[in-house]
């Protein structure tokens, strides 16, 4: 299953689009806000990204370069306005192809499906499935059990990547300590949280955070990034 998501301030290209693309193989989303496209990025893995390029908050071209860094995923980038200078600029900082607004709609949802193809292809091809979770400048890649923080990858044992990945996917939510332990340790609770404490104390000096909160007497609570 296709995952697609679309980011322009213009709600009619938004539903043209989505209600054009979606069938039973593409599930495609949609956003206004540059804000939650991110978080909509950070929490779920997608095959495609379909944004205007021109996006007036703090411009399109930063968001194209923020997307690159979190995921290797392909991008067709939409304008009404921009000038043969903003399409290179937007190629430039990893959009993988330009249309130009108001576009021919199967033009559009033609150019869509070849990136998805050869994107699906890649990842056969690779045999790799590229999923990345993010949390603030930590990112996991979950196809290679890999953790970064900034630039600078981070050596975790398999139980602190296992709770760092449970934490994260559970962000914003109090977590008590047999939740914890059972998703895990996959054991009975012991009644005994000594090595929940123990894995966390590593965690916390591996990745060096301050973003995973001590409950006191239940568990541990993932704040949110503002």
């Amino acid at each position: 299953m296709n995952h697609v998501l679309i980011i322009d301030s213009d709600l009619s290209t938004c539903k043209e689009i989505k209600y054009s693309l979606q069938d039973n193989l593409t599930d495609v989303y949609y956003t206004q806000l540059i804000e939650e496209a991110v978080h909509m990025l950070q929490k779920e893995s997608y095959s495609l990204v379909i944004m205007d390029a021109c996006l007036s908050q703090y411009g399109g071209t930063v968001l194209i370069q923020q997307i690159r860094q979190m995921n290797p995923l392909p991008i067709l980038a939409l304008s009404e306005t921009a000038s043969t200078a903003d399409k290179v600029a937007a190629l430039k900082c990893g959009a993988d192809d330009f249309l130009n607004k108001p576009y021919d709609l199967e033009e559009c949802l033609a150019r869509a499906q070849a990136l998805m193809r050869r994107y699906t292809q890649l990842n056969h091809i690779t045999g790799r499935n590229y999923a990345l979770v993010s949390h603030g400048n930590l990112m996991l890649d979950t196809a290679r059990r890999q953790v970064t923080v900034g630039n600078e990858k981070v050596i975790l044992t398999k139980k602190e990547y296992d709770l760092l990945l449970y934490f994260i996917k559970n962000r914003n939510r109090v977590l008590t300590f047999e939740q914890i332990y059972n998703a895990v340790w996959k054991e009975e609770y012991p009644l005994d949280n000594s090595t929940i404490f123990y894995h966390v104390g590593n965690l916390r000096k591996k990745i060096k955070v301050d973003w995973i909160e001590s409950v006191y007497g239940i568990g541990y609570r993932i704040h949110g990034i503002n």
